[in-house]
């Protein structure tokens, strides 16, 4: 293995080739572009949706010849529609991903029109003929994209969400995209069971960091909810629209919270969607049962009504950037009896993170102390470093390992534990690094 940084090809035409096009030594924008038995293919091809906005390296979309999503949400998907501006290529993903990422990337466009006055690279038109062209596959299905075979392996990360495994050159990469491997009240945990691998691009978020014990994390988060609310105060979780705001709501559920639950903003489109996709959830008797009991706000009166009634919101966004959790936060956490709890990973310069370390928001365009109580919960949708190890513990072979998906000091920590333990070509990738095997 070695690095081209200059991406001088004299040499290199008949090896693989990876090249980095985003989330090196950062979360979001996750993007990647394999050369492999002369296709040039597409791994996510996601947005950094935090200010300023950033978006992956360029790639010539004439020249790709697949472009192959992990899961839906914006990190991964958001910038896919930018080659369909007057090109005709393939997207292959699960059928959940497949609705999720349209409802999320029409979503984002709106926004961004109506709101943000900032204008993207494609429009509706793009979006559509990105969804006119994408083929649907199945959990643990294989295809082909010429003489590059490619299966699916479910990541555990959310509805829909895979990994990646692509075989070519007589070689065998693996792609976890966002990956866990424990189980979760929506998802069951990924399988990891890969097998010989060449090359690894595994997501390090958490790369030096464990997580708590789910169970205890449950429990408090449940007494938390419990707390606030029967003393008369309103509980606002602002949890990602996909898969965080469902597994929030099953958590209570399962531990039959009696207050009430509401749901809010585009969370509410989602549930309509994982119930067309039952397949690809851990528990879907759980998942409907949430459903039945679940409050639905759908206009401006009932929202008002719920921020002065004991009982939880969920509410989109998870790292507060914009969504309806805008709304709610500086009517409920200015008030004492109220609470916020952050449930999602908070990435640098988001209001979620300003939240996290200085316990502060924006109200009225000024960072304010909020008055009413706050807590932060490990809900991650990520594996930590012991089940990221446990995964490279069952790996074949002699790989060389990427780490990408996390901030700088995650992933380079990780790598040298890599190096260290395993003895493997191990790289914390910069932007526009292309890896050559």
């Amino acid at each position: 293995m070695f690095i081209d940084r200059e991406m001088t090809k004299n040499l290199t035409d008949n090896l693989m080739k990876l090249t980095t096009l985003g989330a090196s030594r950062e979360v979001g924008r996750s993007a990647f572009l394999l050369e492999i038995e002369n296709k040039k293919l597409i791994l996510d091809y996601g947005v950094q949706i935090r200010e300023p906005m950033t978006w992956p390296l360029h790639v010539n979309p004439k020249e790709v010849d697949g472009i192959i999503l992990s899961h839906a949400h914006l990190d991964h998907s958001g910038g896919v529609p930018s080659f369909y501006v007057s090109n005709e290529i393939k997207t292959y993903c699960t059928k959940p991903t497949a609705q999720i990422s349209n409802l999320l990337i029409d979503d984002f466009i709106n926004l961004s029109n109506d709101v943000r006055k900032q204008y993207l690279p494609y429009q509706h038109q793009e979006l559509e003929r990105m969804q006119e062209n994408v083929v649907e596959i199945g959990m643990n299905s294989e295809f082909n994209i010429g003489n590059v075979k490619v299966s699916f392996m479910n990541a555990g990360h959310m509805p829909g969400s895979v990994s990646i495994v692509i075989e070519g050159e007589g070689k065998r990469v693996v792609y976890t995209g966002d990956i866990n491997s424990s189980d979760q009240n929506l998802v069951k945990g990924a399988d990891t069971k890969y097998g010989e691998v060449d090359l690894l691009i595994t997501e390090a978020t958490y790369g030096v960091n464990d997580h708590p014990d789910r169970e205890e994390v449950e429990e408090e988060f449940v007494s938390f909810a419990k707390d606030i609310t029967e003393r008369g105060g309103t509980l606002l979780v602002p949890a990602f629209a996909v898969g965080r705001s469902q597994e929030i709501a099953c958590v209570l559920e399962s531990h039959n919270f009696s207050l009430p639950v509401a749901m809010d903003g585009m969370a509410l489109k989602t549930n309509k969607i994982l119930l067309e996709n039952l397949e690809f959830l851990g528990d879907s008797s759980l998942f409907k049962s949430m459903i039945n009991g679940l409050t639905e706000a759908k206009n401006w009166k009932q929202r008002k009504e719920l921020m002065n009634t004991p009982g939880v919101i969920i509410v989109p966004a998870g790292m507060m950037v914009g969504g309806l959790s805008s709304y709610y936060k500086g009517n409920i956490a200015m008030n004492e009896k109220n609470a916020i709890s952050l449930v999602s990973y908070q990435a640098e310069g988001t209001p979620g993170r300003t939240l996290l370390e200085k316990k502060m928001i924006r109200v009225d365009g000024k960072l304010k102390k909020i008055k009413g109580k706050f807590e932060h919960f490990n809900f991650s949708s990520h594996s930590g470093s012991k089940q990221l190890f446990e995964m490279i513990d069952g790996i074949k072979g002699n790989p060389t390992i990427v780490a990408v998906h996390a901030e700088e000091e995650q992933a380079t920590s990780f790598v040298e534990k890599v190096k260290k333990d395993y003895d493997y070509d191990a790289i914390a990738p910069e932007l526009g690094d292309k890896i050559i095997i």
